[in-house]
Parts: C-alpha cells; sequence; structure tokens
C-alpha cells in the first residue's frame, strides 16, 4: 500500500472491497462498482490520496514545460490544432511515472502523440463547434494532463473570444490520479476558466452520482468537452453536444469505439447525438 505499511488496515481495506466487488452482478454500471470499492477504502483510512505527491510532481514537471508549447502553438500555421493536438498529447503522458519522468521524457511523450493521424473532420467539427458555442463545460481527467488543457483553453479564450464562458470541472476529492481543486489551483486554471467540482471522488463525470451543481452545469452548457476514458465510459450514451479528447489505453474503451481504433491512438469522437 502507498498510504500504510500497517497489516491490519490493510487486509481491513482489502476485506471490504472484495465484500463490493463480489457483488458485481448487482450494479447498472461498473463505475458503481468503483465508487463502492473506493469508498470502502476510505472509510477505514479517511481522507486517502495515495496520488497526492505523484501529482504535484507531474504538475510542476508540466508547468515548467509550458512556454516551450505555447511557442509551438504561436508557431504553427494552425494554432487551433497544435493546441488540440498538445491537449490530446497531455492524456498520453503517465502521470505514475511522477518524480521518475523527466523533462526530456515528457518531450519525447508529448511530440510522439501530437505526430499520431487525427481525423481532419472531427478535428473541423470540434473546431465550429466552439466557434458556435455561448457556454462550453470542460471536463478534465489526469494531473499534468491539466496544464496542456489549460493551454488549449487559454487559446479559445483568445482566438475565439470565449472568455468567462467556459468552465473546467475537476473530480470532488481525490480519485486515483485525476484532477482536483488543488491540482487546477496549483496550474493556475482560475486564469481561464471558472473552475467548479463534479462532488464526487470517482474518476468519471457519472451523472447520477454527481452534484447538483454540477448537473445543472452540464445541462446548462451548449457544448461539452470531456477529457480520458472514464469521462468518455460515463457520457458516451448521452444526447448531447460531446467531444471526446482521449488516449485509448486498454482493449475495453478500443471495444466500446465499436473497434474503430487501436490502442495507442489519440482521438477525437462525438456522442451519441451526434
Amino acid at each position: 500500500m502507498m498510504l500504510t505499511s500497517d497489516e491490519e488496515l490493510i487486509s481491513a481495506t482489502l476485506e471490504k472491497c472484495l465484500q463490493n466487488a463480489s457483488k458485481f452482478r448487482s450494479y447498472d454500471s461498473l463505475l458503481e462498482i468503483y465508487y463502492d470499492i473506493q469508498k470502502a477504502a476510505k472509510d477505514v483510512m479517511p481522507g486517502m490520496d495515495p496520488y497526492r505527491e505523484f501529482k504535484k510532481s507531474f504538475n510542476q514537471l508540466c508547468m515548467d514545460s509550458r512556454e516551450e508549447y505555447i511557442k509551438k502553438i504561436n508557431d504553427s500555421a494552425d494554432g487551433f490544432e497544435m493546441a488540440l493536438r498538445l491537449c490530446l498529447a497531455g492524456n498520453s503522458v503517465d502521470v505514475m511515472q511522477g518524480d521518475q519522468m523527466t523533462h526530456d521524457g515528457l518531450v519525447k511523450s508529448i511530440e510522439s502523440a501530437i505526430r499520431q493521424h487525427l481525423d481532419k473532420k472531427n478535428i473541423e467539427k470540434l473546431r465550429s463547434a466552439i466557434k458556435k458555442a455561448e457556454n462550453i463545460l470542460f471536463i478534465g481527467d489526469n494531473a499534468g494532463e491539466i496544464v496542456f488543457d489549460m493551454l488549449f483553453i487559454d487559446f479559445i479564450n483568445s482566438n475565439f473570444n470565449k472568455k468567462g464562458r467556459i468552465t473546467y470541472a475537476v473530480r470532488g476529492s481525490a480519485a486515483l490520479n485525476d484532477v482536483t481543486m488543488e491540482d487546477a489551483l496549483m496550474v493556475g486554471m482560475e486564469k481561464v476558466a471558472k473552475i467548479i467540482t463534479t462532488g464526487i471522488d470517482m474518476p468519471a463525470a457519472y451523472l447520477p452520482y454527481c452534484s447538483k451543481q454540477f448537473n445543472e452545469t452540464y445541462r446548462s452548457a451548449d457544448l461539452v468537452i470531456s477529457k480520458g476514458q472514464g469521462n468518455l465510459e460515463a457520457l458516451l450514451e448521452e444526447k448531447k453536444d460531446i467531444f471526446f479528447l482521449l488516449k485509448i489505453k486498454c482493449a475495453v474503451i478500443a471495444k466500446i469505439l465499436d473497434g474503430k481504433h487501436k490502442i495507442g491512438e489519440i482521438v477525437i469522437e462525438t456522442a451519441a447525438e451526434n
């Protein structure tokens, strides 16, 4: 365990988690199983956030490289596409490397991701949707990655006159390596967007469990930009104008997307209505 070496606490946590996992057939969604398992662990060890130091270290590393990527956007023939590619590339970097990730390693990962093929039609669909949108909800995913989200949002504000029209959502409290309010404030997200939380400590914006504030913001948004696999699982079947930006990291997500993409690809996908 990353939080304790106390064998009794570890055993009690495992026992509660396994009890919940054994009831998987009674759940409507796998996301609900995760929620109950994490709750069981937090009941035993209140306030647990085993990835906190990893996240802080990775946020700082990405912030230290920010000026390089701002220049890359400014020097690009199509600043929107470059900012979008960087935003997508952020989802491809593994925060779990924490302070083992170096500046050179980060650059290599980002450069590899931004060279990947992207569907030009979906790039243009997203560009058009952003231009038309009066109220945008951007749902974040991982720490470190949030820095690249911020670069994209800053570009949208400056070039599409969306300042004050974008809300950025983080998790309600610690959920794996996902962004929380602490991460958002650390990188300065409040300078480019209004920040709210989903109201839950789940690595997905699973609407039945999200707060009233989040659901109201979600319903009132005329465009939603969603990062990562967890949010896609939670929102893919929604009848709403949603663009999903993510790297395909496992066979389950590849299957959910009907095998259109291979594991390792970065993609732009749309919700059911689109």
